[in-house]
């Protein structure tokens, strides 16, 4: 009975995520992704008077791509079925984060590579907007902030990685089911 449950656990968690992930369904090292490392505050300073422009003249502009549930959605509207989505398309105030690229499938991220290291980085719902950082700027910018922003950073893994939780899903489930039918041959007194 809990193989069954399981197993139908982990099917619809299959289907929430194929619909709700923007990663890719086939093996794919393409999602780029920003681990926030820290809010910059105001300033009058060279680098923190002028983030929007540095992050908007200088950012490499890597486009959301829609989730299949954003696209169904879109189709609905198109066909008068939904009201179209009132949405705003501001920018976040720029922040300090670690860029890197996931390797996904079946939309969950497995692993990771790092892209451009530490960034200035702004998103809103359509894009997300990086500004690499040379050894010259990230000095620059600790300057005017008043400490390393880089120290302490711990990289959150375990947001690109989950996929390896399904994985251990699948194994458990694999586990159950080995259970099930051993315990089914001891009754039958195969075994």
């Amino acid at each position: 009975m809990l193989k069954n449950v399981f197993g139908g656990a982990l099917i619809a968690a299959l289907v929430v995520i194929l619909l709700m992930s923007p990663r890719d369904w086939v093996l794919s090292d393409q999602h780029r992704a920003v681990a926030d490392v820290a809010a910059l505050p105001e300033g009058s300073g060279k680098v923190l008077s002028n983030l929007e422009y540095l992050v908007g003249a200088y950012g490499v502009h890597v486009p959301h791509p829609p989730t299949k549930a954003q696209l169904l959605y879109q189709v609905l509207v198109l066909a008068g079925r939904a009201p179209p989505a009132q949405l705003v398309a501001a920018y976040q105030r720029p922040r300090f984060g670690y860029s890197v690229r996931e390797w996904s499938f079946l939309g969950m991220p497995f692993g990771w590579y790092s892209e451009y290291g530490f960034v200035l980085y702004s998103n809103n719902r359509w894009k997300l907007v990086e500004t690499p950082l040379i050894e010259a700027g990230n000095e620059q910018l600790m300057q005017e902030v008043g400490r390393d922003l880089r120290q302490g950073f711990f990289f959150p893994f375990w947001a690109h990685a989950w996929g390896w939780l399904y994985v251990a899903g699948i194994a458990f489930w694999g586990w159950l089911y080995h259970r099930s039918v051993v315990r089914r041959r001891e009754e039958l007194g195969i075994l």
